[in-house]
């Protein structure tokens, strides 16, 4: 499985997803810099501008969005709500399934440096 590309990487994503991870992989991280942006998104039948929070890391090539989900797990991880207290910290990104849009997918999520 190690030598397969997602379809995804293809169409060159703009942001962190899935797609960039290979099977049971982690990521650690250092954050470098959270910001509020408006981003187009399709969300499967139109393109549409939503507000997204992103987390930009030292040394990544792109930064990810992050959903309330990660933004909770980072509050804890880091001991702080406040984004800027949050760059400096160290994350692992991982994949796991969860429940969404009625099925399991992939999703990108953060845990703790042990």
């Amino acid at each position: 499985m190690e030598n397969l590309t997602h379809w995804k990487k293809l169409t060159d994503p703009k942001y962190i997803g899935s797609y960039d991870f290979k099977p049971d992989q982690e990521l650690k991280v250092t954050i470098e810099k959270i910001e509020n942006v408006n981003i187009e998104l399709f969300n499967g039948k139109k393109l549409e501008t939503k507000n997204c929070i992103l987390a930009h890391f030292k040394g990544a090539k792109k930064p990810m969005i992050l959903n309330k989900e990660n933004m909770k797990i980072i509050t804890k991880v880091t001991a702080t709500p406040y984004i800027e207290q949050w760059v400096g910290k160290e994350l692992i990104l991982y994949v796991t399934k969860v429940a969404a849009f009625g099925s399991m997918v992939d999703a990108v999520r953060v845990k703790f440096i042990r």
